[in-house]
C-alpha cells in the first residue's frame, strides 16, 4: 500500500447542504490551517511573534513555521479508523485503498482530538522529539474544541488504527512539515504553562477560520502533488478571510507619542493632572511588561492616565491592544463610549476595532453603531454527523465556541465586564482562548476593591497568568486594602514593598524590584479638598424618601443608593406618592413647564436589558458632565445641558462602580467604608457645576443607620445579607461620632482602619452589642477563609504549575455550616463562576388582553398611553 495514495483518500471536511455532498481531502483541512495560522501570526505584532519563538527556544523565522505545522497537525486524528467511520462514502474510499476499519469495534464514538492527541505525540517522537514534549505539544493542539480530550491511553488500535494507519499518519505528518518548511528539533525540553495556552488558543482561531473555508465542487489533490504551492493559495484565500472579519495587520493607535494634553485635547478644557504626568515618567525606559496599581481619589483621571499608559506600553513593548474590564455591565456600557472616543482621536488610518464584551453589549445604542453586521460569524463546513466533537449541531460547532463574547477578546481592544476575562483562568470550555485574546495586551482592571474575597482570588490567578502571557496590567482604585495590594504583587511575582503615602503608584517591571511612590499633589485640579458633612438619618424607606423630597424641595440633584432593589422600588413609590401631581419621571417628561416639578428615577439591575441601559443612559446624560450628547426623540443628536433643576435618582450600588456622575446631595444606606466613600466620591464630583446647586453648596452625605446602633436596621433591611456584618460595625463604630470627613485627605486612612487585619473592639460597648460584634468577626473569618479556599480551587492551574496539574483538582471540605449559600447545584449548567450570588430566577410579567399576550405593565416605570405595551405573537392563552 502506498501511503500517500492511502492519504489521498481520507477525507477531513464535509458540505452535506450541497448535492451531490462535497468533501475535501483531510491534507487540504490542515494546510487550510496552518495557513491561517501563518497569516495571524503574520498580522500580530512583532512582540507576539517573539513570544512564540521564546516557547519554542528557536529563531522566529523557525518557530513560526514550526507553530503553523504543530497547529496543522491539530486534526491528524481524522487519519483514523474512529473518525473516517463517520462519513459512508469517504469510508468506502478508505476500504477500497486497503485500510481497515473493524466496525464493530469502533462503534464506541470518540473525539478526533483525543485521537489526535495519541497520533501527533507518535508522530513528534518518531522525529525524535522527546516523550514529555511531543505528548505536551500534542495535548495542547488536540484541544481545539474547547478543552481536556478523552485519555489517550483509553483509545484501543481499532480505534487509533494499525500500523498501515500509523504509517499514513506519520505520512500526512511529514506532508504538512515539509510543505511549510519546518526543520530540525526545538530549543527547549518542556511547554510552559503560557506556551501551551498560546498554541492552544491560535490552534482553535486558526481551526475555526479554516473550517470556514468553501469546499470546491471537486476534491482538489494539488495539495499532493505540489503542497506548498497549494499552502501558498490558501495562504491568499486565507488573508481575504481574515479580512473579512476585520482582523487587520498590527498597527500602533500613534506612530508618534504626543505629550498628554495633546492626546486628551479633545476633552474640553483638559490639562494634564500630577497622577498623569507622574505615570508617564514613571513609565519611561519600561523594558518588559509592567504591573501598575493607581490608588487616587475618585474623578482624579486614573482612566486616561491609564489609556495614556497604553500608548506608552505600545511603543515601548508592542502590545497589541488593550482591554477594560469593569465591574458591571453599566460601567462597562458608559466605558465604551469614552474609549471609543479615545480610540477615534488618535487618529490611525485604518480604524481599530472595539468590542463591547458582555451578556447585553447588542442591546448598547453605541456598540450597536460600530458593530459590523456582516462579521458576526463565517460559514463553517462541518465533520460529519456523529461526531461527537462537533456536539449536538455539527454546522455550528466553531460559532458555537466562538461566540461574541469569546471572539471580543480576540479583538484589538475591548471594554466589557471583568467576568469576560476571569473566565480565562477558569476551566471552562475555550477558556484557552481567551487567554490568548489576552495576551501582548494591556489589561486594565478597575474598581478592583469591588469584589468579594473569592473573585478576588480569581483576578490573582488572572494576573499571574497576564504577566507569562507578556501582557501589562494596571490596576485602578481609589479605596484599596493594603492587603489586597499586597496579594496582587505576589500574584505578579514581586515582593512586597513599604507603601508610600496617599495618593500613590506602585509599579512592578517583570524582573525588577517593585517601587511605590506618592503621586505628587496639587490643588486637585482647581479644587481644594472637599470637607463633606456627615449627617445620620433612618433606615426606613419613608425616612429616605422624605428627606429626598425635602431636599429636592431646596432645588439641586438629589442621588439616594440603598443596597437592596426592594428598598430601591419602596422608596421610589414613596417620592411619587408624596410628589403626587409634582412628579415627573426622568423616562416620561411631562409636558408641563411647572417649575416646581421634581424628576425622580429610578436605577438598579433588575430591569430588563434595554430598558436597563435606557435607564442608564439618562443617569449619566442628567447627571453626567454637561453638555451632554445623545439622540433626542426626533432621532437628531444634539449637545445640550441636560441638568435637570430638580431630580431625584434612586439607585441602588450599580451607581457607585465607574459611573461618572455628579449628585449635589447624597443620601444612603450604610455599607463597608470603601463602597461609601465610592458612593460619596459621586456627590459634587464636578467642579462645573459649582454655583448651581441649588440649596446645596455645602457638600452633605446622609447616612441612613449611622445615628443608632445598627444591629437592628441590619437584620430588618437584609444589609447583613448584601455586605460583612463585620464590616458594617467596623465602618459605623469609625464614622458614628465624625461630623465631616476631608476628601481626599481622609480617604486612605478610613479604608485601612476598617480593613486592617485586627480592628480592636471598643472597650466600652454594652455586652450585647460586643457579643453581636464578635459572632459577626467571627463569621467574617470564617467566611473569608472558605471563599479564599473556594476561589483558590476553582481555577485552573498557574502558568508555572506542572502540566500533569489535573485542572478538576477535588476541593477540600470548608466547615459546612459557614459555607457560603452560593454553591452551583450539580446540574447541566453547573460549572465555575466568575462571582458567587444567589441563583437568580429572570421573570417577565405578562398579561392576557383580548385573546393576546402582551408585557404587563411595571408600577415602577410609568408608561406613555400614546405608545402601547408591545405585544407577543398570539399565542394559545392555555
Amino acid at each position: 500500500m502506498n501511503p500517500i495514495e492511502a492519504a489521498r483518500s481520507l477525507w477531513g471536511k464535509t458540505d452535506d447542504h450541497c448535492k451531490p455532498v462535497r468533501w475535501s481531502p483531510l491534507l487540504n483541512h490542515l494546510l487550510d490551517v496552518a495557513a491561517c495560522a501563518l497569516e495571524l501570526l503574520e498580522r500580530e505584532p512583532p512582540a507576539t511573534r517573539a513570544l512564540f519563538a521564546h516557547d519554542l527556544g528557536l529563531p522566529e523565522g523557525e518557530a513560526v513555521a514550526w507553530v503553523a505545522a504543530l497547529v496543522a497537525l491539530h486534526d491528524l486524528g481524522k487519519a483514523s479508523p474512529a473518525f473516517q467511520v463517520l462519513w459512508e462514502p469517504g469510508l468506502q474510499h478508505v476500504l477500497e485503498l486497503g485500510l481497515q476499519v473493524n466496525r464493530a469495534e469502533v462503534s464506541r464514538k470518540v473525539s478526533h482530538g483525543a485521537v489526535s492527541h495519541r497520533v501527533v505525540a507518535r508522530a513528534l517522537k518518531a522525529r525524535g522529539w522527546p516523550r514529555s514534549l511531543a505528548n505536551t505539544v500534542a495535548e495542547a493542539v488536540a484541544w481545539h474544541h474547547g478543552g481536556p480530550t478523552e485519555t489517550a491511553a483509553n483509545l484501543t488500535v481499532y480505534q487509533v488504527g494499525d500500523p498501515a494507519w500509523v504509517t499514513v499518519q506519520n505520512a500526512l505528518a511529514d506532508l504538512v512539515v515539509d510543505a511549510i518548511g519546518a526543520s530540525g528539533l526545538l530549543g527547549v525540553s518542556s511547554l510552559s504553562g503560557a506556551a501551551f495556552m498560546r498554541l492552544a488558543g491560535l490552534t482553535s482561531v486558526a481551526d475555526w477560520i479554516g473550517s470556514s473555508f468553501q469546499l470546491p465542487p471537486d476534491p482538489d489533490f494539488s495539495s499532493f502533488s505540489d503542497p506548498k504551492a497549494y499552502l501558498a493559495r490558501q495562504r491568499e484565500c486565507a488573508g481575504a478571510k481574515l479580512d473579512e472579519i476585520g482582523w487587520l495587520n498590527f498597527e500602533p493607535l500613534r506612530q508618534e507619542l504626543s505629550d498628554i494634553d495633546a492626546t486628551f485635547s479633545y476633552i474640553e478644557g483638559f490639562s494634564a493632572r500630577p497622577l498623569q504626568t507622574q505615570l508617564a515618567r514613571e513609565l519611561e525606559g519600561v523594558s518588559a511588561p509592567v504591573l501598575v496599581v493607581i490608588e487616587a481619589p475618585m474623578g482624579e483621571g486614573k482612566t486616561e492616565a491609564a489609556l495614556y499608559a497604553h500608548l506608552q506600553l505600545q511603543a515601548a513593548l508592542g502590545h497589541r491592544g488593550a482591554y477594560l474590564a469593569l465591574p458591571t455591565q453599566a460601567t462597562g456600557n458608559a466605558m465604551y463610549e469614552r474609549f471609543a472616543t479615545f480610540l477615534d482621536k488618535q487618529g490611525r488610518l485604518t480604524p481599530p476595532d472595539l468590542q463591547l464584551a458582555h451578556g447585553g453589549a447588542l442591546l448598547n445604542k453605541h456598540f450597536q453603531k460600530l458593530a459590523r453586521r456582516d462579521a458576526l460569524g463565517l460559514e463553517h463546513h462541518g465533520n460529519a454527523r456523529g461526531d461527537i466533537a462537533e456536539g449536538e449541531n455539527p454546522n455550528v460547532r466553531a460559532e458555537a465556541w466562538f461566540t461574541r463574547r469569546k471572539r471580543a477578546l480576540l479583538s484589538e481592544y475591548g471594554v466589557g465586564t471583568i467576568d469576560q476575562a476571569l473566565l480565562g483562568v477558569l476551566p471552562v470550555r475555550h477558556h484557552f482562548v481567551r487567554l490568548y485574546g489576552l495576551e501582548n495586551r494591556l489589561v486594565i482592571l478597575d474598581e478592583v476593591h469591588a469584589y468579594d474575597t473569592y473573585t478576588s482570588q480569581l483576578i490573582f490567578a488572572l494576573v499571574g497568568w497576564l504577566r507569562a502571557l507578556g501582557s501589562s496590567v494596571i490596576v485602578m482604585s481609589a479605596t484599596l486594602p493594603d492587603a489586597k495590594r499586597a496579594e496582587l504583587l505576589n500574584a505578579w511575582g514581586a515582593d512586597p514593598v513599604a507603601s508610600a503615602k496617599y495618593p500613590r503608584l506602585t509599579l512592578a517591571e517583570a524582573g525588577k524590584p517593585a517601587r511605590c511612590v506618592t503621586i505628587e499633589r496639587d490643588d486637585l485640579n482647581g479644587r481644594p479638598g472637599r470637607r463633606l458633612q456627615l449627617r445620620g438619618l433612618g433606615v426606613s424607606v419613608n425616612d429616605l424618601a422624605d428627606q429626598a423630597v425635602k431636599l429636592a424641595d431646596e432645588g439641586g440633584c438629589v442621588t439616594v443608593i440603598v443596597n437592596t432593589v426592594q428598598r430601591a422600588q419602596g422608596v421610589f413609590l414613596r417620592a411619587l406618592d408624596l410628589l403626587g401631581e409634582r412628579a415627573n419621571t426622568v423616562l416620561k417628561q411631562n409636558r408641563s413647564m411647572r417649575p416646581d416639578r421634581v424628576s425622580l428615577h429610578l436605577f438598579h439591575a433588575r430591569y430588563p436589558a434595554d430598558e436597563r441601559s435606557e435607564r442608564e443612559e439618562r443617569v449619566t446624560r442628567c447627571l453626567g458632565k454637561q453638555p451632554a450628547r445623545f439622540v433626542n426623540r426626533q432621532g437628531k443628536e444634539v449637545e445640550e445641558n441636560s441638568r435637570p433643576e430638580r431630580m431625584i435618582l434612586i439607585a441602588t450600588q450599580v451607581a457607585e462602580q465607574s459611573l461618572d456622575f455628579d449628585a449635589d446631595v447624597m443620601l444612603t444606606d450604610l455599607a463597608p467604608m470603601d463602597l461609601l466613600l465610592q458612593r460619596a466620591g459621586r456627590l459634587q464630583r464636578h467642579a462645573a457645576n459649582d454655583g448651581h446647586r441649588g440649596g446645596h453648596d455645602t457638600p452633605t452625605l446622609y447616612i441612613a443607620g449611622l445615628d443608632a446602633w445598627p444591629e437592628a436596621a441590619m437584620c430588618e433591611h437584609a444589609w447583613d445579607r448584601v455586605y460583612d456584618a463585620a464590616m458594617l460595625y467596623r465602618t459605623w463604630w469609625t464614622l458614628h461620632e465624625k461630623t465631616s470627613i476631608q476628601l481626599p485627605d481622609d480617604l486612605d486612612d478610613l479604608v485601612q482602619t476598617v480593613y486592617a487585619e485586627s480592628f480592636p473592639m471598643p472597650d466600652d460597648l454594652e455586652p450585647a452589642r460586643r457579643e453581636a460584634w464578635s459572632a459577626a468577626d467571627a463569621r467574617h473569618d470564617a467566611k473569608e477563609g472558605n471563599l479564599g479556599i473556594l476561589g483558590g480551587y476553582a481555577t485552573i492551574p498557574g502558568p508555572d504549575a506542572p502540566r500533569s496539574a489535573n485542572p478538576a483538582r477535588q476541593e477540600p471540605e470548608p466547615d459546612p455550616a459557614l459555607e457560603p449559600d452560593l454553591e452551583d447545584e450539580p446540574g447541566d449548567d453547573a460549572r465555575p463562576q466568575t462571582r458567587l450570588g444567589e441563583k437568580s430566577v429572570r421573570l417577565v410579567p405578562v398579561e392576557l388582553h383580548d385573546g393576546v399576550w402582551r408585557l404587563a405593565p411595571s408600577p415602577f416605570a410609568p408608561t406613555d398611553e400614546d405608545n402601547p405595551h408591545p405585544k407577543f405573537d398570539r399565542l394559545d392563552p392555555k
